[in-house]
């Protein structure tokens, strides 16, 4: 080993990269030897053997009833409320997918139609990629250890090649983001600092040597000789094996960009001998991502609720092992006989004896245990329920006091409370891993890639993108949604009130209501009007007068079209202002004019037309007003103001001899009634 030279007079992280490697590995080692010298190690390994049931001390899982003491008289008996527990903790934080939710930097219409390309590609990750799953492994984590961590890094090799090299004839693969879990002890930070935010942060993963030996044969025989994980005894989770493995542990060492640091370092290594990469920081930020219910205060460490359960559960399974115990040795009955009495012992077999002798057999009742065992097993339990947060109710076993439905459902609302701060973690974890991976990609993303997307009526379809096409995305925010939601009672209740407001339109999204409790489905037309509007207030602020469809939402239109008239600067622009206006006109002569029928089934209400026909604009004969599609194309009822058909401001209405509005286009009387007035063939009854 080579006496690297370690002084306070240079910063660690700006040394030669095995220099660096050398002092990383001597901090690594300081860090975990300070979490044995204070127990921690020890509590999380006690955790983690706790949660699988693993609560003797002998071989095996301890999933079975052990007989210890000096002469195998003492009967062991583990009830595992201690894993009940952290599971419904662990159930309670993940069971609600959260949605995820990309937010833009602007809000014009290309920034916020990248949000929609973003939160498709978030989904796609979280199902198709599963980093669900990576996720709910770190919560987990959280929950019995105290803190669980993920890691994310981009893999330029990995992907679907997509050309090759000509200069060195290797494929170019689009990349991929990797997704890896890391337990508490297989994290190293400045154990001196008093959060977790820190400067770096070392990592520890397992590979495959021959993995390592084919992408590096440089270093072919030193990564021969390097220990195997199972031959390290210290700081790892794992059962007791003698299975022999290919992995070894390789280091990486991520640095921010820091006044000390300003392009920030990454460094890939195996040992301080062996340093496969160190380059600058490629991330905008550290890539691990922690979750915790709570830090112990001073200190970088997690700590999590069941920390304080676990003594409580050695107490539950000690009591119940006395009670099994006492049942066990004493359960076969005993019978009292005092000496010299005269009594035959095969005089107590079987039934119907008549049994001699000079004093009365008595049975001994050995098997009673103290009524104060149970009711302290009893206090224990509920002690550990209210530790954790956890009720009766959420397991399922309300206590007979709680009968009404709103008793149970304010309880469990208590323990979802108890445990926000967890949730909440939960939250955070995901939004930063969120941003992470929209950020990765928008740094390394640049050959196309396809992802299998979720469309209108959950039709799936294929989406190219690149980095380029999420540009305008900053950072994802999650909605963790409504608690109404996290019910089956709270789920109808939202569906049939919408179902009320008429808001629901088929079938399916009641459907989808009732099972996921999401609006999606319900709100995505009405999104996309909103992006249609948004796109069109744009134009209109470019001089262009956008096309207006008989089956725009035109109210809806209008009231967000004025809102480009509120700055009081754009209202001194005459030629802005006619072209918003003309384009609302649009919107008026479209409820004027399209077919009344057609403009209910879309629930807009017709307007009346103004009394008359509108001219063609050319100053000849009135024109029919068009009141169907029958016969015409569609596109000619797509136009802007001033085109045939829709009148501009100041035309002429059509006026009777003596100046009354007369209705256009009625049908004529038919037979004996075909002479009369028009006005006059309205009054006559069935017509």
């Amino acid at each position: 080993m080579i006496d690297y030279k370690d002084d306070r007079e240079e910063y660690f992280a700006k040394k030669p990269p095995k220099d660096t490697a050398f002092v990383l590995l001597q901090k690594s080692r300081t860090f975990f030897n300070v979490l044995e010298s204070n127990q921690y190690l020890e509590k999380l390994r006690k955790m983690w053997k706790a949660y699988y049931g693993a609560y003797n001390n002998s071989a095996g899982s301890g999933h079975s009833i052990e007989y210890t003491g000096e002469q195998g008289e003492f009967t062991a008996l583990p009830v595992n409320h201690f894993a009940n527990l952290a599971r419904h903790i662990y159930v309670m934080i993940t069971t609600n997918r959260p949605v995820m939710e990309a937010r833009a930097i602007n809000t014009d219409y290309k920034s916020l139609s990248q949000t929609y390309l973003a939160n498709s590609i978030l989904d796609y990750y979280m199902r198709e990629k599963r980093l669900e799953d990576a996720l709910k492994q770190a919560a987990e984590m959280a929950v019995v250890l105290g803190s669980g961590f993920i890691k994310l890094e981009w893999n330029a090799t990995a992907g679907e090649a997509y050309d090759v090299d000509p200069d060195t004839g290797q494929f170019n693969y689009e990349g991929e983001i990797e997704f890896t879990n890391l337990s508490p002890m297989d994290v190293v930070v400045d154990g001196t600092k008093e959060s977790w935010n820190n400067e770096w942060v070392l990592t520890r993963s397992r590979e495959n040597r021959f993995n390592l030996m084919a992408k590096y044969p440089e270093y072919t025989d030193k990564i021969k000789s390097l220990p195997a994980i199972n031959q390290i005894n210290n700081y790892i989770l794992r059962l007791f094996s003698n299975d022999d493995t290919d992995d070894v542990f390789i280091y990486e060492f991520f640095h921010k960009r820091t006044e000390a640091m300003p392009d920030g370092r990454y460094m890939l290594f195996l040992d301080d001998q062996i340093v496969l990469l160190d380059t600058k920081m490629p991330y905008r930020d550290l890539p691990v991502f922690r979750i915790s219910a709570q830090d112990i205060m001073g200190t970088p460490y997690g700590y999590s609720p069941m920390f304080d359960i676990f003594p409580l559960q050695e107490g539950i399974n000690a009591l119940y092992s006395t009670i099994l115990t006492n049942q066990n040795a004493f359960g076969v009955q005993n019978v009292f006989v005092p000496r010299n009495a005269n009594i035959a012992f095969n005089n107590l077999e079987g039934g119907l004896n008549i049994i001699e002798g000079d004093a009365k057999p008595e049975p001994l009742n050995l098997t009673q245990t103290p009524a104060e065992t149970f009711q302290f097993l009893q206090m224990l339990e509920k002690t550990a329920e209210t530790i954790s947060g956890i009720s009766s109710v959420a397991r399922g076993n309300p206590e007979a006091s709680l009968k009404s439905g709103t008793a149970l459902a304010l309880v469990q609302s208590m323990s979802l409370q108890f445990i926000s701060g967890l949730q909440q973690s939960y939250v955070k974890l995901i939004e930063d891993v969120g941003t992470s991976v929209i950020n990765i990609l928008k740094d390394f993303s640049t050959a196309p890639k396809v992802i299998a997307m979720v469309g209108k009526n959950n039709r799936p379809y294929l989406k190219e993108f690149t980095g380029e096409s999420i540009s305008a995305i900053n950072r994802v925010v999650v909605d963790v949604g409504n608690p109404l939601s996290r019910t089956i009672a709270g789920r109808v209740q939202m569906a049939e009130q919408l179902l009320q407001m008429k808001l629901l339109k088929s079938p399916e999204q009641y459907m989808q209501i009732l099972n996921t409790g999401k609006l999606d489905s319900a709100m995505e037309g009405e999104m996309s009007e909103l992006l249609l509007i948004k796109s069109e207030n744009e134009k209109m602020l470019d001089g262009i007068n956008p096309i207006v469809s008989p089956l725009d939402q035109h109210r809806l239109h209008i009231t967000e079209h004025k809102a480009v008239l509120a700055d009081p600067e754009l209202r001194n622009d005459q030629a802005m202002v006619k072209n918003v206006m003309d384009h609302i006109e649009g919107h008026l002569n479209m409820l004027r004019n399209t077919d009344p029928d057609l403009l209910n089934l879309i629930g807009e209400q017709p307007l009346a037309p103004q009394g008359g026909n509108p001219s063609n604009g050319n100053g000849g004969a009135p024109q029919p007003t068009q009141r169907s599609l029958n016969g015409s194309p569609m596109g000619e009822m797509m136009a802007s103001p001033g085109a045939q058909g829709n009148p501009m401001p100041g035309d002429q209405i059509q006026t009777g001899s003596q100046g009354a509005q007369t209705l256009p286009n009625l049908p004529k009387p038919p037979g004996e009634f075909a002479n009369l007035p028009v006005t006059a063939a309205q009054q006559i009854p069935g017509q």
